[in-house]
């Protein structure tokens, strides 16, 4: 019996022991896991807390900030046809807006969208000035038709409607329907840039204003100084540099013998008596005809 009672008593060979250390490794952890938890606690408090003290000094500096930085100039540079009241209008700055309210890219771009200006920027100058510099389009063209006359730049964008009686030495542009530019039509936007380039051109060798003949694309006509020159497909100044080779021996032998004005040769087309024809549409060629 005492055997027996023995080996009751004492521990069972064949069952596992457990790990002595395991429940106060699970409190070390639970402990742990409440520190952290707290110290997560006190920084969102203080991160609230000192969001709230930011946002009651703000709500308190707001006065003091506006009057300290409000729009009270705006400096215009680079304007000829452009005015400054319609540079303010384009602006549209709201009152008591300051130089940190408004979008200076948003201003430029409102002020991009007026035909005359070309390129803009809107540049803040602390405490209370806008400064505003334009680069405005350039007058480099006019086309002419029985509807209207627009005026051009030099990439035959529409600036503004002429008075058919107004004046100018800038080179004309005919054969064209105004609407079909003002609308945007790609086809008709690359005529008329031809023509403006081709009227380029003839002011190296001419100081007369020239007219263009752009109606067809692939056979552009011009008129200036009592000439008529036509011009093929390839590249014009390929086929000007043909003329401007022969240019001197060619002036000597017409001499003063066409009398017809730029205007009245382009007015009678090729039917145009007095009007030397040059015709540079034949590669190598330049074929000079004399018109009765």
């Amino acid at each position: 019996m005492g055997l027996w009672r023995k080996r009751r008593n004492g521990p069972r060979p064949n069952l596992p022991k457990r790990p002595a250390a395991s429940a106060p490794r699970s409190v070390g952890r639970g402990r742990l896991r409440r520190r952290r938890i707290g110290s997560m606690l006190l920084w969102a408090l203080a991160a609230g807390l000192c969001g709230w003290g930011l946002f009651a000094a703000y709500r308190e500096a707001k006065p003091l900030v506006a009057d300290w930085f409000e729009v009270r100039e705006v400096t215009v540079s680079g304007i000829s046809h452009v005015t400054r009241q319609e540079v303010l209008e384009r602006l549209a700055v709201p009152p008591h807006a300051t130089v940190l309210s408004v979008d200076p890219e948003a201003l430029a771009t409102r002020l991009r969208a007026h035909p005359w200006v070309k390129a803009s920027t809107v540049v803040r100058r602390f405490p209370h000035t806008l400064a505003v510099a334009i680069t405005e389009r350039r007058p480099t063209a006019i086309l002419r038709s029985p509807l209207t006359t627009l005026l051009l730049d030099e990439e035959a964008s529409v600036l503004s409607v002429l008075p058919n009686q107004e004046e100018s030495r800038l080179p004309v542009l005919v054969g064209l329907d105004p609407n079909r530019l003002v609308q945007g039509d790609a086809s008709a936007r690359q005529a008329a840039q031809a023509g403006i380039k081709l009227a380029g051109l003839l002011r190296e060798a001419f100081e007369d204003q020239a007219v263009v003949d752009v109606s067809r694309p692939d056979q552009v006509v011009a008129y200036v100084q009592r000439f008529r020159f036509q011009f093929g497909p390839v590249s014009f100044e390929e086929q000007w540099r043909r003329y401007r080779q022969v240019e001197p021996a060619l002036r000597a032998s017409i001499g003063r013998a066409g009398q017809e004005t730029t205007g009245a040769c382009a007015a009678r087309g090729s039917s145009a008596g007095g009007c030397p024809e040059v015709d540079l549409r034949y590669h190598a060629k330049v074929i000079v005809r004399e018109r009765g």
